[in-house]
């Protein structure tokens, strides 16, 4: 099906008496980002879509009703035990923000949607775009339903960040993209400043309605990291974007960051460590294919690591070849003086078997404690 906007439906619940996560989640996230050993490390699971799944939720439903997708995620947390907050980002949505038509497909099963056609058909139509109205624009919209949600329940609203290369992937396709890397530079840096001017106004809009001090900076990296383009593409095209929507949110005094490093990033931790303006604390979170101890000692003793549970073995693997991953994962980073966060490699996987992600949080709980 192809999708036509329709405004979401405002909340008209009063109860703002449940706390996001229970009491000993909510002190052991404070501990750690006041660099204070919690009673164990944290587990951060990234479990929106797979919230939807053990709630017998279709995706479509779950991405286009930002309450339903709230609280699958509360139901979703309270059965497992995990930390953190409900988490929000309908896949390829700055796309589908841009004119975009989004499908969800109906085959296989919990299938993330797709766009069947991106906003830019030609060079020429990128130029004929316009930064959408944040109010209006379906996905955006939807973010902000879903951070007024978080909100009443005490969480903060997690606006995006980026990575405006992320955004161009989108409007442009990733055809479109990495030929114009090399053949139509001027297209690259034109939706760029699109793509950055749209987060920008996104970010304006959270902080007007919710005030700096309540929001949370949330940007994932996927289109950066080496199997998709070299080192010298990110500093040449992603990095001066990066840097301006870092000090931009920074002056306007968003003091809580995730940033997600999908992929092979360790050829770009020296701008990460030198060039990028980072929020104390700031948390990392990486894949699979980079090394936890050279991503630490790279970006500093500051910085909080989050990571890198294999997201193929969650999905196929047997709950003790979970726990021994974690096991290892924990003895090489428990102690990390930044604090450290065990995380699946990238999104939990929708079909992921409910006893593999207790395998995780077992193993948190086993060999993350602090207080053995």
């Amino acid at each position: 099906m192809i999708l036509s906007y329709k405004k979401p439906m405002k909340n008209t619940s009063k109860n703002t008496d449940y706390i996001v996560g229970n009491v000993s989640s909510v002190q052991r996230i404070k501990a750690l980002a006041e660099k204070r050993l919690p009673d164990r490390v944290p587990v951060i699971p990234s479990a929106g879509a797979y919230a939807a799944v053990v709630s017998g939720m279709p995706l479509a439903e779950f991405y286009l009703e930002p309450d339903k997708a709230f609280h699958a995620q509360l139901w979703a947390a309270e059965l497992h035990g995990y930390d953190g907050n409900p988490v929000y980002s309908i896949p390829e949505w700055g796309g589908w923000d841009f004119g975009g038509e989004l499908r969800f497909p109906s085959s296989p099963p919990y299938a993330l949607p797709l766009l069947d056609r991106r906003p830019v058909q030609s060079p020429e139509d990128a130029y004929k775009l316009k930064v959408p109205d944040v109010e209006t624009a379906p996905a955006a919209s939807r973010m902000l339903s879903f951070a007024s949600l978080a909100r009443e329940k005490g969480a903060p609203a997690t606006l995006p960040a980026g990575s405006p290369m992320g955004l161009a992937g989108s409007i442009l396709g990733a055809d479109l993209l990495l030929k114009s890397l090399i053949k139509n530079q001027k297209l690259i840096h034109h939706v760029l400043r699109l793509a950055t001017d749209y987060l920008l106004a996104i970010a304006d809009t959270f902080i007007k309605r919710f005030g700096a001090e309540n929001c949370a900076a949330f940007a994932t990296y996927p289109w950066e990291s080496h199997t998709v383009v070299a080192p010298s593409i990110f500093k040449k095209f992603s990095l001066p974007f990066v840097k301006e929507i870092h000090e931009y949110l920074l002056q306007k005094g968003v003091k809580r960051w995730l940033i997600h490093l999908c992929g092979d990033h360790t050829r770009n931790l020296s701008c990460w460590a030198k060039e990028i303006p980072l929020a104390p604390r700031t948390v990392f979170s990486i894949g699979d294919e980079m090394d936890l101890k050279i991503t630490a000692s790279s970006l500093g003793e500051e910085y909080i690591i989050g990571g890198n549970i294999s997201t193929s073995l969650i999905h196929a693997g047997s709950p003790d070849e979970i726990m021994n991953e974690c096991a290892g994962i924990l003895d090489a980073m428990k102690y990390w003086p930044g604090g450290f966060i065990l995380m699946p490699a990238c999104a939990l996987p929708p079909l992921t078997p409910p006893v593999n992600l207790h395998a995780i949080i077992k193993a948190a709980t086993l060999y993350g404690s602090y207080s053995s």
